[in-house]
């Protein structure tokens, strides 16, 4: 009887280590769907990218909307004087008849890191202090609305006629700046059709303007990723995405972020 105390108690202690061990702060996959990130339930079982982590992934669509498995997500990253991190969301989110709506709701948490393996990459005093969102119409289906809203209050709608990036300067609120937590949330009609929809944060070290520069839209259907990781297309292969990047990271203005910094 003693002995099989024993082994049970064996048992229960080498279980509460798996448990353990299968949490874990892991790298970001670069081009992935929503139905992969929505494994990144946790603080504790974020993923990381840079000196950010990501968690709380949170996709509910309606019935004409893709499932989580058929939403591309594309890690957005850019670094500089002003860091740029996100995520680009691309699917065909388009009402099939009357009635039937491609709505949905997405979220996600962000904060700076202030867990191993990342935490070694932040700067001290590196804060969050901006955000804006956009989305790509469908010119056929003209869209609803999509309203984004983030934790601290601050809510933008975006529209055919306004896609983003809203706020224009990415100015939600944040002053001089939060760590985070920050929970963003969009939350889009069903009406209509959209082809994309991008959720950016701007990251700065002390002493750095508060604002950020925030690219303008290149055209009236956006390059919704500025020059960082940007979705590279629903139906496309991960290689035609890599080189869709490439092409688009060429054709990218190297001085952009510097001449349209908000002051």
């Amino acid at each position: 009887m003693r002995r099989f105390a024993m082994q049970c108690l064996l048992a229960s202690v080498v279980l509460a280590g798996a448990g353990k061990l299968s949490a874990a702060v892991i790298a970001c996959p670069v081009m992935t769907d929503i139905g992969a990130l929505l494994s990144f339930n946790s603080i504790a079982n974020a993923c990381y990218s840079q000196d950010t982590m990501f968690w709380n992934f949170i996709y509910t669509p309606g019935p004409s909307a893709p499932t989580a498995s058929n939403v591309s997500a594309d890690l957005i990253s850019q670094t500089g004087s002003i860091d740029v991190h996100g995520w680009n969301f691309s699917a065909d989110w388009a009402q099939a008849v009357a009635g039937s709506l491609a709505n949905f709701t997405l979220s996600f948490r962000i904060q700076v890191c202030n867990a191993a393996p990342c935490l070694a990459n932040v700067n001290p005093g590196t804060v969050i202090t901006a955000a804006d969102a956009t989305y790509a119409p469908e010119s056929v289906f003209p869209p609803g609305p999509e309203t984004v809203s983030w934790s601290n209050g601050a809510t933008v709608t975006l529209t055919s006629g306004s896609p983003g990036p809203l706020p224009p300067n990415g100015n939600i609120g944040l002053g001089a700046g939060t760590p985070g937590p920050i929970t963003v949330t969009a939350v889009f009609s069903g009406t209509g059709g959209i082809t994309q929809t991008s959720l950016r944060f701007y990251e700065t070290e002390p002493n750095s303007n508060p604002l950020t520069p925030v690219p303008e839209p290149a055209s009236a259907g956006m390059m919704l990723g500025g020059i960082g990781l940007i979705a590279l297309g629903f139906y496309k292969r991960p290689e035609a995405r890599a080189r869709e990047l490439s092409r688009l990271l060429q054709q990218s203005d190297p001085n952009r972020s510097a001449d349209s910094l908000v002051r």
